[in-house]
């Protein structure tokens, strides 16, 4: 039987000697990127190749770093010796320069070697289920978020793109978010927990502010950490963090232990206090202006401020949130809603709902009295634009002045006054009775296990025979002032119209 005999291509010798010129092992290096003639003889195990045409070329592979080619350098375009090598996460075609201390050819071999191992096993943990990575950086996937979710309140991504941005300085601003992982975040969870408090400079330019050795409170700090899991917790199930599980995420952003404290609220005579100051500073008038001595005016009747005691007093009966209140338009408010009884009590619809997903409707039959003066209110203005008329800086200045120019109880903010209407709403046994932390939690807008936890027992002594607000905090008596002071401009303006419609018929 006749036996296959394998031939051999004849290989032109290449000579061993040093003296083998630089330009001799350049040609014939096998780790550069070349083409070789084919051979149109037989391989081993004695089966032959099949025909190749004459002129035809293949590229020669190494057997030594498989799918690492290592490409020669470019001297007219000043560029290294490079690596092309086919990405396992993108699938994508990559060239990456070598480092250039790899200046012999036995260094470059190690190195494409060990590239080549290094794909493989990456090969093998994506087939095992690993994520793959995705080349963001770590300020890009943070900009991603933002950019998906355009509808957040400006206070809110105030403060997400404070501490993002914290992340982004901790990190470096080329750091990968595919290299973010539980001791990375965990690093920049001390750095939040030493940072110290910034106070405003003194006489210094608007928004200046300087640090202070006291450290920050833990609730501060617990703020920045519950924004940071919200944004990092979107981007992990984006899959732009894979180096970032839920429990590297939970254990990185550990909140701080903050001892117990009990939430700040005024009493009945800081209520009574703060009224009474917002009744003065809405009476003060200025001495003389130029249209009193022009005579257009009656002298001491221009106000000298923005009237601010009836959005206080809608604060502390209804417990909406401060942006709510300067943004309630009068579309927000129905004063001919009925309760379930039927009777004409009136209803609120703060704008863009509550932050629980409620539909956020605060009835008006907790507080009569504020009924009456948002109807005095819608009278004047004939019930369009803006309920209250202020801005945000205008009543920011305007409760700073209560304080320390007309004698308003400290500690009189914004929150405070929503707190103030949670702790009455819960506790007052004769509005809501056994379902009072139920429709606080409702009125207010979050959970009541936030009610139950933060406003239950938390004052005493309030009568049960209280039916409204405005009786549990025992400033009825102010409160018809203010209401006193709303009509009147009111009863004026309706006494105007009318005097219009008659001179119309006549």
């Amino acid at each position: 039987m006749p036996q296959w005999i394998p031939l051999w291509h004849s290989l032109p010798a290449v000579s061993t000697s040093k003296s083998t010129s630089k330009e001799t092992l350049a040609n014939h290096d096998h780790h550069a990127e070349r083409e070789t003639p084919r051979s149109n003889v037989g391989e081993k195990h004695g089966v032959a190749r099949p025909e190749v045409p004459a002129g035809t070329s293949r590229r020669r592979r190494s057997p030594k770093h498989p799918g690492v080619v290592l490409i020669k350098p470019d001297l007219a375009r000043r560029i290294g010796w490079r690596a092309r090598y086919t990405d396992p996460d993108s699938g994508r075609q990559v060239k990456e320069t070598l480092d250039a201390s790899l200046t012999t050819v036995e260094a470059r071999d190690d190195w494409a070697v060990r590239k080549s191992r290094a794909l493989a096993r990456r090969r093998l943990e994506l087939e095992g289920g690993a994520p793959p990575t995705t080349g963001t950086a770590l300020s890009d996937a943070l900009d991603r978020y933002f950019k998906d979710h355009p509808h957040l309140k400006a206070r809110t991504r105030q403060i997400y793109r404070a501490v993002a941005d914290k992340l982004i300085e901790h990190c470096g601003r080329r750091f990968s978010a595919d290299a973010l992982n539980g001791p990375r975040l965990m690093a920049f969870r001390s750095t939040l927990m030493r940072e110290t408090r910034r106070v405003h400079v003194r006489g210094g330019k608007r928004g200046a502010l300087k640090a202070t050795n006291v450290q920050r409170a833990p609730a501060t700090v617990n703020a920045e950490l519950r924004a940071l899991g919200t944004v990092l917790g979107y981007l992990r199930r984006l899959g732009l963090l894979p180096r970032l599980t839920s429990d590297a995420l939970r254990d990185g952003l550990q909140k701080l232990k903050a001892p117990p404290k009990r939430i700040h609220y005024l009493k009945p005579h800081e209520l009574q206090k703060l009224l009474d100051a917002g009744l003065r500073h809405d009476a003060d008038t200025f001495a003389a202006t130029r249209e009193e001595h022009a005579g257009k005016r009656e002298p001491g009747t221009t106000p000298r401020y923005t009237p601010i005691t009836t959005i206080v007093a809608a604060a502390l009966m209804t417990g909406m949130r401060f942006g709510a209140l300067v943004d309630l338009q009068w579309d927000h408010v129905d004063l001919e809603a009925l309760d379930h009884d039927g009777r004409v009590v009136g209803e609120i619809v703060p704008p863009g709902g509550s932050h629980t997903k409620r539909t956020g409707v605060i009835g008006l039959e907790v507080s009569p009295a504020l009924r009456k003066m948002l109807a005095a209110m819608q009278l004047r203005t004939v019930g369009k634009g803006s309920v209250f008329g202020l801005t945000r800086d205008e009543a920011n200045a305007a409760l700073r002045r209560l304080a320390v120019e007309y004698g308003g109880p400290s500690g009189s903010t914004w929150q405070t006054f929503r707190r103030t209407c949670g702790t009455y709403l819960t506790n007052a046994p004769g509005i809501f009775g056994a379902a009072s932390a139920y429709r606080s939690a409702k009125q207010l807008g979050h959970s009541v296990a936030v009610a139950e936890r933060h406003y239950v027992d938390l004052i005493r002594g309030i009568p049960p025979t209280a039916r409204t607000l405005e009786a549990a905090m025992q400033v009825e008596q102010q409160m018809a002032r203010v209401v006193d002071v709303v009509t009147a401009p009111a009863a004026r303006a309706r006494s105007a119209q009318q005097r219009r419609a008659r001179s119309k018929r006549d």
